[in-house]
């Protein structure tokens, strides 16, 4: 039987890591502001991110819901309803809990302000015996806490 890694192995591959640090970097433009305002936001925001991939590894939702904001939409695909407020968060717990995942990733494809928020554009990499990917999108707020996450909407996953 092979070693499980670690979560932020499983979580990440090298030209994931590549691509949201171009990303973050500033490579991609958008209009209005840029993205995060300097190395140490994208830094942050990078760690928040891969924190928030990775609770979704194993069935445990470690750590999830102190990633999100008291006011967090959820807008899942169909049939499921879109959610708000803890019901939201608790929504997403219960995904994380009731999931096998081995592999979690959020690749990035745009970042954007949006006044005090960032919206984020990209693609969602799970994997439970086979890969599955959706398009997703969350919107990102900074708090004396650091970034959570409040709103996420993401496609059905194929």
């Amino acid at each position: 039987m092979a070693a499980r890694p670690d979560a932020q192995t499983a979580l990440i591959a090298l030209p994931g890591r590549l691509i949201a640090a171009a990303l973050l970097a500033g490579v991609v433009g958008c209009e209005g502001d840029p993205q995060p305002r300097d190395r140490t936001e994208r830094d942050r925001l990078e760690s928040v991110r891969i924190e928030l991939a990775a609770s979704f590894l194993g069935g445990q939702a470690k750590g999830l819901h102190r990633l999100l904001h008291g006011d967090l939409i959820v807008q899942p695909p169909e049939p499921d309803t879109p959610l708000r407020a803890e019901a939201a968060a608790d929504y997403l717990e219960r995904l994380a809990r009731e999931t096998a995942v081995q592999r979690s990733e959020l690749l990035p494809a745009a970042i954007t302000r949006e006044g005090n928020f960032l919206l984020e554009r990209g693609t969602w990499i799970l994997e439970s015996g086979r890969g599955y990917q959706s398009r997703y999108m969350i919107r990102w707020t900074e708090t004396p806490t650091g970034w959570k996450v409040v709103l996420w909407r993401w496609n059905r996953f194929r």
